[in-house]
């Protein structure tokens, strides 16, 4: 979910991923990276490597230009055994496609659509979902606003029936997290505000032990190759 502030999760404001908090485990200590900007930071949980070895640090990318070549969670997914999907709001997130993708897009309106179709499919499906809407509010309205908080419980009520889908499937193992947050109308600074993110992880395999400290984005790889055995 991009530009997710952990403060605003609540039961109240996202019932969806306050039931998955308390069902799974999470930690509101994520941190992003330098500098804590979309496709940076993006990039970064896809390959697991910070900016100056993912060599990504431009948060600039157009249709036609090159993607990536760094091999990402999308390669890790489809050597064991899954089909893999990949839908973005902002179209610089094209930047992270790769052959090692069955189906992917842009869904400027919000993915949750043609994700919800994807796992109807049979055996074994692997998502990545970028959901869009809280930083432009954020910027318009400023960070844990009520305009804010009232788009995010949009956005935690448009993915209540994917999870559900998910659930019944069988194994599963959800994931949700954040590439950066804000501080009032401004993001991608220095300002401490921006670095935060949370990490829920839900599901009914074998969960990980979440660090007690600073959690970074680069661990996202790392985490979803441990749920995917």
């Amino acid at each position: 979910i991009d530009a997710l502030h952990p403060a605003a999760l609540s039961a109240k404001t996202s019932p969806t991923l306050h039931a998955l908090m308390q069902s799974g485990t999470h930690t509101l200590k994520g941190r992003s990276v330098e500098p804590p900007k979309t496709l940076i930071a993006h990039t970064a949980m896809m390959t697991g490597l910070p900016p100056e070895r993912s060599g990504e640090r431009s948060n600039e990318w157009r249709p036609g230009e090159p993607t990536i070549a760094k091999s990402t969670l999308f390669d890790d997914a489809k050597r064991a055994g899954y089909r893999t999907a990949f839908y973005y709001s902002k179209p610089k997130l094209g930047y992270l496609a790769n052959a090692a993708l069955d189906a992917h897009g842009l869904e400027p309106a919000g993915g949750v659509a043609p994700v919800r179709g994807f796992f109807q499919g049979e055996g074994m499906r692997f998502a990545f979902l970028h959901v869009s809407g809280l930083e432009w509010v954020g910027a318009d309205s400023g960070w844990l606003s009520q305009a804010y908080l009232d788009e995010l419980s949009d956005i935690d009520a448009a993915l209540a029936p994917l999870f559900e889908e998910v659930r019944q499937r069988g194994r599963y193992a959800i994931v949700v997290t954040s590439d950066h947050a804000g501080h009032d109308k401004l993001h991608g600074t220095h300002h401490p505000e921006d670095y935060k993110l949370p990490l829920i992880v839900a599901g009914n395999a074998t969960l990980p032990r979440l660090p007690q400290g600073t959690w970074s984005v680069t661990e996202l790889r790392a985490l979803v190759r441990q749920l995917a055995r």
